[in-house]
């Protein structure tokens, strides 16, 4: 299964802060950014049900101004 959600906000400029989101505490540098557990909370689960997670401009083309998408996929689970 896929995941995606995309949002219209200032975006994540460049590329390497986009891998740090998902580092313990290595949140945003901004006044709105929180501690930096969240997403590395959502990576460890996500990675523990063998999935994986990532975010991207979600306009492409270099333009981090116009949004970000985070998706994430998970395995489906075994039928009983």
């Amino acid at each position: 299964m896929l995941v995606s959600i995309e949002d219209t906000g200032p975006g994540i400029p460049p590329d390497e802060k986009k891998q740090r989101l998902f580092t313990r505490f290595g949140g945003g540098d901004s006044a709105m950014s929180g501690l930096g557990l969240g997403l590395y909370i959502c990576r460890m689960l996500i990675e523990h049900y063998g999935g994986k997670i990532r975010a991207a401009d979600r306009v492409e083309g270099g333009r981090p101004e116009e949004g970000t998408t985070v998706c994430f996929s998970l395995r489906k689970a075994p039928e009983e």
